[in-house]
C-alpha cells in the first residue's frame, strides 16, 4: 500500500478530520494515517490560538466561578483548557499535572474535578493518555526499523548507544555507509508521524538539516505515510507486524484470562489488574508499544470507552 498522499488530497482529508469520529467516515486511508492527521491539526491550531486565550485567562476564570463552564469561544482541546484555568486560578504547573492523574487530590471544586475527569477521558492530543499513545507511536516506529536493519544483517547504532557521542544523535547511526533501499545511508530517522509539510519542514531544521551536515547521506521514514514529493520512506517498502499495528491501531480487549486466544491473534497478552479504568487504559496503551494487544481487564466497558476516545479501533472478544 502505497503511503503518499498527494498535496491536494491530503488537504481535503485534513478539512474533512474535525473530531475522532470523523476517522470512520474516511476508510480509504488507514485509520492510524487519519489519528496522525487529526492530532497534528488540533495542535497546529492550538499554537495559533493559544496565545489570544492566555491573554483572555481573567475572563475564563470569571466564566467559570460564574457559570461552572467554559465559554463557547474557548475553542481548545478539553485538557488545555483546563491548563488556562487551573492557571488562572493560582494553580502551579506542577499541580495542573498531578490534578490530571489526581483531581480529587488536588481541586477542592468538584464540578472542576469532573471536568478534569471528562478532559482526560476525552483529549485525544494532549491528555496524559494521548501523551502516552505518543511514546508507544514512536516505540513501535523504532522496533518496526530495528526489525527491519537486523532482518538485513546491519550492524548499527542507536540513539541510546550514541548518547554523549554527538551534539544531535539520529534514531540509527552506521559507524560505516550501508546499502538500504538503494541508496548509501549513514544513518536513519524512524517517525511514527504522517509527513506533512509543516511537520517536515520543522524536523527538517531541528533534526534533519544536522544529520545530513555532520554524517551526509541519510534516510527518514514517516511510518504513517508522507504528502508526495518528499525524498523519504513513506513506510511502504516494509512489511512487519509493528508497521501493521501503526497502521490499524488494532486492541483486542476481553475479560477472559484464556491466553490462548493472544496466539490466534498474533497478539501479546496482558493482564491489567488495576481498578481504576483510567490506570487500566493507560496500562494497555503502553502495552501498545509491543505491538497488537489482547488485555484483559475485568473493566472492560469503562477501558474500551476511553480506548476509543483516543482513536483506537477495539475488538471486544
Amino acid at each position: 500500500m502505497l503511503m503518499r498522499i498527494p498535496v491536494n488530497e491530503f488537504l481535503k482529508v485534513r478539512r474533512e478530520l474535525r473530531t475522532i469520529r470523523d476517522i470512520a467516515k474516511l476508510p480509504y486511508h488507514p485509520r492510524g494515517t487519519l489519528h496522525c492527521i487529526l492530532q497534528q491539526k488540533k495542535v497546529d491550531s492550538v499554537k495559533r490560538k493559544y496565545h489570544t486565550f492566555a491573554e483572555k485567562i481573567p475572563e475564563i476564570v470569571r466564566h467559570w466561578e460564574r457559570e461552572k463552564s467554559f465559554p463557547k469561544w474557548l475553542t481548545l482541546p478539553p485538557v488545555m483548557k483546563i491548563r488556562l484555568l487551573m492557571k488562572g486560578m493560582g494553580f502551579s504547573a506542577k499541580s495542573i499535572n498531578r490534578a490530571l492523574k489526581e483531581p480529587e487530590e488536588v481541586v477542592e471544586d468538584e464540578r472542576l474535578a469532573e471536568q478534569i475527569r471528562k478532559a482526560v477521558l476525552r483529549d485525544y492530543v494532549y491528555s496524559p493518555i494521548a501523551a502516552r499513545l505518543q511514546r508507544s507511536r514512536g516505540k513501535l516506529g523504532e522496533k518496526a526499523l530495528q526489525h527491519e536493519l537486523e532482518k538485513a544483517g546491519f550492524e548499527f547504532k542507536t540513539e541510546k548507544d550514541l548518547k554523549g557521542t554527538f551534539s544531535k544523535t539520529p534514531d540509527f547511526y552506521f559507524d560505516e555507509p550501508v546499502e538500504f533501499m538503494g541508496k548509501e545511508v549513514r544513518w536513519i530517522e524512524s517517525k511514527a508521524l504522517f509527513g506533512d509539510p509543516r511537520s517536515h519542514d520543522l524536523y527538517w531544521k531541528k533534526q534533519y538539516s544536522k544529520y545530513y551536515e555532520m554524517f551526509g547521506s541519510g534516510l527518514i521514514v514517516y511510518w504513517l505515510g508522507c504528502v508526495d514529493g518528499f525524498d523519504v520512506s513513506d513506510g511502504s517498502e516494509f512489511r512487519n507486524s509493528y508497521r501493521n499495528s501503526l497502521l490499524d491501531m488494532l486492541l483486542y480487549v476481553t475479560d477472559s484470562k484464556d491466553e490462548s486466544y493472544a496466539e490466534k491473534l498474533n497478539a501479546t497478552f496482558v493482564e491489567v489488574c488495576e481498578d481504576n479504568e483510567v490506570l487500566a487504559a493507560e496500562r494497555i496503551v503502553d502495552a501498545y508499544a509491543e505491538g497488537r494487544v489482547l488485555a484483559y481487564t475485568e473493566k472492560k466497558r469503562d477501558v474500551v470507552r476511553i480506548l476509543k476516545n483516543m482513536g483506537f479501533d477495539v475488538v471486544v472478544i
